[in-house]
């Protein structure tokens, strides 16, 4: 019992600790943060305690295409989707680094839709569209929403308005 009560103590401090930092101010710097979270060396795992707190606890995450000429979507709660996090493709080493945004905020809310480029283990490459949609509350900013879509010609197709640095 002892050591339950202890790990509870230890995760709420990481949690309210996590809550402190600057990242959670800035709703470019929670998107370089989630990033962050999800790039990782082949051995290493993603910490998906963390990765949470980034996170409403309502989050929906969206996968948008088109599959045989069909547009198409996938969408998970953050439950499935962490657990997509622990999947051998991630844990064989994928990197994702933005490439270019947009940011709009107001009142409370924000969004930004953001070019991206990944890498996996293999060192193939893909390049698409984030879209990210943010509520300020309790002092932070909070991802409430996450859609992507991926380029079918190696970023061609993406508007050059979100290959724009911010």
């Amino acid at each position: 019992m002892k050591s339950l009560v202890f790990c509870s103590v230890l995760l709420i401090c990481g949690v309210l600790s996590a809550q402190n930092k600057d990242v959670f101010q800035s709703v470019n710097e929670l998107v370089k943060e989630t990033q962050r979270v999800i790039s990782i060396e082949k051995g290493q795992v993603i910490d998906t305690a963390y990765f949470r707190t980034l996170f409403l606890p309502t989050a929906h995450f969206s996968m948008v295409g088109q599959e045989d000429g069909e547009f198409m979507q996938e969408t998970m709660g953050l439950d499935e989707f962490l657990a997509t996090l622990t999947d051998e493709y991630y844990s064989n080493g994928y990197h994702e680094a933005g490439m270019g945004a947009i940011v709009e905020e107001y009142n409370g809310m924000a969004q930004v839709i953001q070019s991206f480029e990944g890498m996996d283990s293999e060192n193939e490459t893909g390049k698409g569209v984030n879209s990210f949609q943010f509520v300020y509350s309790e002092g932070r900013w909070w991802i409430a929403n996450m859609v992507w879509a991926m380029s079918y010609d190696n970023g061609k197709d993406i508007p050059r308005k979100y290959l724009k640095k911010n």
